[in-house]
């Protein structure tokens, strides 16, 4: 199918571009008696097939002498005239645009700032081609982009542009720096059946909010944003804070974001147009804290797709970059911020490294060396020394390896306020003083951190008691806080070079994270409820994670006649480190008179898994390869206009995690004693000089384990973007993917897991995923859109491996079963209407059909009420809902 469209597109290109040869071949012939340039045009006018369009009042001062133009070509008169009159010309379809060979520039004395600026039809956003730009009495012709460069002093202008059947617009309070580029970008309205309309007045800044609304309201699909200006006026210092802003979205924790109400699995996040890896290992999302928001130009999430999107069912949320700047800047800020909830009160965790604030870890953390033996099955205290494998000479060495348990237990610090610092510098150099011959780059290093205390109600999941004993005792609740502490750090290094028809752009991207989340909760069992003899429990978790996301990025857009040329190859790599992640379960106790304590204890030495206290080490790996490629015609029938457009895409992932689980233990009987002693000065007594009494780290043969995995995506897509008629949109196509993954190592992490299956069965690799995105404008401020398409969502690679772990939101131990792809028709409706520039009021309504849908179940075969929760594929699901938005 590809190489037929690709067929297509070169028939249709030869048959295009024989039809303008066949226009330029015609014979002409002009009077040779001297006469202005703007009279031997208009009679070569008259003569062709093209319309001709040039700025008269600059052609009557030119008289043309000794040109013979007798019978010959339309091609070599042009050529003659180039010649002889010093005029340069451009054909665009049927317009033949004329400007003399040295455009009228201002000669500064200094570097000129530079206006790049492009004109708009106000109705369906395309560029005008050929409209007039007069500033400070300087005239020069939008190109065929509708893109115009005009280089001037610095000071304030006003801008006038017109163009035969729209209206003229008078821009005042354009502000031109010296050595600076100023963008610009001006919307003109159509004038049917005048030639020279109104002047309507407007200034450069309502201009650019205009033109962005002429953008939103002309996107193919349905989406929303938020722009570099809008992100800067908001506190947020990360994307996750930003995203909720965004209409239809909400955000978990301001990490994980929710699109429609529809869960975070079924979102797909892009930098830069590159697929972004999922960073919640037993889960299928992307965690946008990574990304600090002052490296961000802007963010557009798209609600409905096109052929060349991706797979979704909520949202495509896009994060763009800067690669180019349109001026030179630097900028240092500083930052900070409090809430009195946190700051200045007792803030809990384990023991802090000295590097904490900067990220990295001191050390302290290290207890996980290389070759450790499994000591589950094959050594026991009790047993006879002859039926065990290691002596407990061997336990003991290993223990001396692994170190002691300072750093274990809870302390409490005093939250300190966030604080957060910014450096920022953009550079570009002009190469040509008369066309948009840019290099540049924007490179960006930034520093925070923040400490937060979510507070927890009243936890009623997992294996928490899921009522109160007596509906009226306001004490039997589940209450605890998620103690966050988070040091990130942020560069960014983009760079271009850019024409007015090429552009190619590096984008290189590098976030370090350290997220350590401390959570304590404290309540009764649905076991053992609250009772006369039951006492509470309180279970800790603390989850310190070193991260690391890295993205390469090279791309290419190329504008070569009527074709569009885009191209862009990446790498991704993320890098988890959960390093020393301690979980207990206390117990308590009174003493005479003195409150409740709650106190650390050993599990027994004979208990496999995890235990009531261990230590651990989580080390996820994953790589990302992706290329794309499109190409795109854009061809004129009479007044409509229609871009054909094909394209393929290929990720490559691989994915690996290693996990290794130290339960502390000892034998039975013997851990009361150690209850009653801080556990900080257990690692004294790890030496099994008194095998019988002494703690040891009691690791099994799954508690040393690795999952690997690899997928490969590969899609190809044909789609079209026509405008049937003046006021109607058609944009649609098909998506054909393949997809395939494997495993190459599945261990289990829990040994009664060890024989456990998975349902894998994604027997249909190719899916082909057609698309149809309608709008109707039956005024110029009013949108009425339609759209159906199918997409199907990937499973994670961690979403089919045999790993399962306690998961403190859910209170009780999470694993998948297997998860298979899902396959959703989606349909949406929505009726915009934009009053004025940059307002909207917008009601939509879309319903979706999940074929297989990735869903949680709570899981207990045995009937004991208490369950796991497993992540596996239903049969289908429904979702409905509408979406109302008032700018």
């Amino acid at each position: 199918m590809r190489q037929l469209l690709l067929a297509g597109c070169v028939l249709l290109s030869v048959i295009t571009g024989f039809g303008q040869q066949a226009g330029m071949a015609r014979k002409v012939k002009v009077d040779g008696t001297p006469a202005t340039l703007s009279k031997v045009l208009d009679a070569l006018d008259e003569q062709s097939d093209y319309s001709f369009n040039y700025i008269r009042e600059d052609f009557d001062k030119i008289v043309v002498k000794g040109v013979n133009i007798n019978n010959i070509t339309l091609h070599d008169a042009l050529q003659l005239l180039n010649k002889k009159a010093g005029i340069e010309y451009t054909v665009s379809g049927g317009t033949v645009l004329f400007r003399k060979a040295t455009p009228v520039i201002a000669a500064p004395k200094k570097d000129p700032g530079k206006i790049t600026g492009k004109i708009l039809d106000e109705e369906n956003g395309l560029p005008v081609v050929g409209a007039t730009i007069t500033i400070n009495g300087n005239i020069v012709l939008s190109d065929t982009e509708g893109e115009f460069v005009l280089a001037l002093t610095q000071g304030s202008y006003t801008a006038t542009v017109s163009f035969v059947g729209y209206g003229s617009k008078e821009v005042s309070g354009i502000q031109v720096k010296d050595n600076a580029l100023t963008p610009l970008a001006i919307t003109l309205k159509r004038e049917k059946g005048q030639l020279a309309g109104i002047v309507v007045k407007s200034s450069a800044r309502k201009e650019s909010i205009a033109a962005l609304f002429v953008r939103q309201k002309n996107a193919a699909g349905l989406s929303d944003g938020i722009s570099a200006e809008q992100i800067s006026a908001t506190p947020d210092k990360h994307i996750g804070e930003t995203l909720k802003r965004i209409t239809g979205l909400s955000t978990n924790d301001n990490r994980k974001v929710v699109v429609r109400g529809i869960a975070e699995r079924y979102n797909v996040a892009m930098l830069n147009g590159s697929t972004l890896p999922s960073t919640d290992i037993q889960e299928r999302d992307f965690e946008f804290n990574l990304i600090p928001s002052n490296l961000v130009e802007s963010v557009v999430v798209s609600k409905s797709s096109t052929p060349d999107m991706p797979g979704f069912a909520g949202g495509l949320v896009q994060i763009n970059t800067k690669s180019v700047p349109t001026t030179n800047f630097t900028t240092i800020s500083a930052g900070l911020s409090f809430n009195t909830r946190t700051v200045g009160n007792d803030f809990l965790g384990q023991q802090r490294g000295k590097y904490d604030y900067l990220g990295f870890d001191d050390g302290k953390r290290d207890h996980f060396p290389d070759n450790l033996l499994p000591l589950t099955g094959n050594y026991d205290p009790r047993s006879n020394p002859s039926q065990n494998q290691f002596t407990a000479a061997q336990v003991a060495e290993q223990n001396k390896r692994i170190g002691g348990t300072e750093r274990l237990g809870t302390r409490a610090y005093k939250a300190m306020p966030s604080q957060n610092y910014q450096f920022s510098i953009g550079r570009y150099y002009s190469l040509n003083k008369t066309k948009v011959r840019t290099l540049g780059f924007v490179g960006s290093l930034s520093y925070r951190n923040t400490q937060s205390n979510d507070y927890i109600a009243n936890m009623r999941r997992g294996n928490w008691s899921r009522q109160p004993s007596k509906i009226d005792d306001p004490e039997d609740v589940n209450t605890g806080n998620i103690y966050g502490f988070n040091t990130t750090w942020g560069v960014m290094l983009n760079g271009g070079f850019k024409t007015a028809k090429h552009q190619i752009s590096t984008y290189n991207l590098y976030t370090r994270i350290f997220d350590d989340r401390f959570n304590r909760i404290k309540g009764w069992t649905h076991e053992n409820p609250k009772g006369p003899d039951v006492t509470p429990i309180m279970e800790e978790d603390d989850r310190p994670e070193f991260s690391d996301l890295v993205q390469n990025k090279i791309a290419g857009e190329h504008q070569l006649g009527r074709f569009k040329l885009e191209w862009d190859a990446a790498r991704t790599h993320l890098h988890t480190l959960e390093q020393d992640a301690f979980s207990s379960r206390l117990g308590v106790q009174s003493y005479a008179n003195l409150l409740p304590v709650f106190q650390y204890g050993p599990q027994q030495a004979s208990e496999p898994g995890f235990g009531d206290v261990h230590r651990d080490q989580y080390s996820y790996k994953e790589r990302n390869l992706a290329a794309d490629i499109s190409l795109a015609y854009d061809l004129k029938l009479g007044k409509t206009s229609h871009v054909f457009k094909t394209g393929f895409n290929i990720v490559s992932k691989h994915a690996s995690y290693d996990w290794v689980i130290l339960p502390i233990v000892t034998v039975d009987g013997f851990s009361k004693f150690y209850s009653e002693m801080p556990i900080q000065e257990w690692g004294n007594h790890m030496t099994m000089e008194n095998p019988m009494k002494d703690i040891f780290y009691n690791p099994g043969t799954v508690s040393i384990n690795y999952f690997e995995g690899k997928s490969i995506n590969r899609s190809a897509f044909v789609m079209f973007d026509s405008k049937v008629l003046p006021n109607l949109r058609l944009v649609g196509g098909v998506r054909a993917e393949y997809f395939r993954s494997d495993t190459l190592g599945n261990s289990a992490s829990l040994l009664q897991d060890r024989n456990y299956k998975l349902y894998m069965d994604d027997s249909v690799r190719t899916w082909w995923l057609p698309s149809l995105n309608i709008t109707y404008t039956p005024l110029s401020d009013f949108n009425i859109r339609a759209s159906y398409s199918e997409s199907v969502v990937r499973p994670g690679l961690m979403e089919n491996a045999r790993f399962a772990r306690c998961n403190p939101g859910f209170g009780t131990i999470l694993r998948s079963r297997g998860v298979v792809s899902t396959h959703i028709k989606n349909y949406d409706a929505k009726l915009e209407w934009f009053p004025c520039a940059g307002e909207i009021m917008s009601v939509a309504y879309f319903y979706k059909y999940f074929d297989k849908p990735a869903e949680y179940y709570a899981y207990d075969p045995a009937n004991t009420a208490k369950y796991d929760v497993l992540i596996t594929n239903s049969d289908w699901a429904k979702v409905r809902g509408w979406e109302f938005e008032v700018r």
